[in-house]
Parts: structure tokens; C-alpha cells; sequence
């Protein structure tokens, strides 16, 4: 599992393999994070430019409509916990 993306305070792209995840900041009063698998359409959409930004907005815009997609124990997996430490170290590295 890999970070491959993010707009901070926005979303966070993630990858293994094939398979891709966006989670998403959601909310207005109070924020939540919302992570779907995406599905061929959305990752062919994605695929070349890595242009999540119209995605991010329609689930953040629209979360209900992505709710049944939710994984709520997404951020369970040591996996992802790892990809996050890594990304960040690679961007403080950087700059």
C-alpha cells in the first residue's frame, strides 16, 4: 500500500497494486473522512493526470451518495498507517 496523491485537508489517494482509494474530508461543522474504492470508471478517469479533484468534490459534495461505498475500517490496517508515515517522511524530506 501506497500513498500516491493528496491535497491536504482535502484527500488522500492510495494504491496497492491495481486498486485505488480515496478518502476524502467531509463535513462542514464537523469534518469526517470518507474512503471508497474506486471502481474501473473512476480509476480509467484518474488513470493518466491523477486529476482527483473533481471526484474528491462530488463525494465530499455529496457524501450520502457514496455512503454505501464507505469503509469505515480503512485506517485499521497497519498497511495504511505505514503508506501515511511514508509519504509524509518523503514530503518533509523534500521541502
Amino acid at each position: 500500500m501506497n500513498v500516491i496523491a493528496e491535497s491536504p485537508w482535502s484527500w488522500m489517494l492510495y494504491a496497492q497494486g491495481e486498486k485505488r482509494w480515496l478518502a476524502v474530508i467531509c463535513g462542514s461543522v464537523g469534518l469526517y473522512e470518507m474512503v471508497i474504492e474506486l471502481d474501473a470508471e473512476e480509476r480509467a478517469c484518474i488513470a493518466n493526470s491523477l486529476d482527483v479533484e473533481p471526484l474528491a468534490r462530488a463525494i465530499s459534495g455529496a457524501p450520502s451518495h457514496y455512503r454505501s461505498r464507505h469503509l469505515p475500517r480503512f485506517f485499521d490496517d497497519d498497511a495504511v498507517g505505514k503508506a501515511i508515515a511514508a509519504w509524509r517522511t518523503a514530503a518533509d524530506r523534500s521541502g
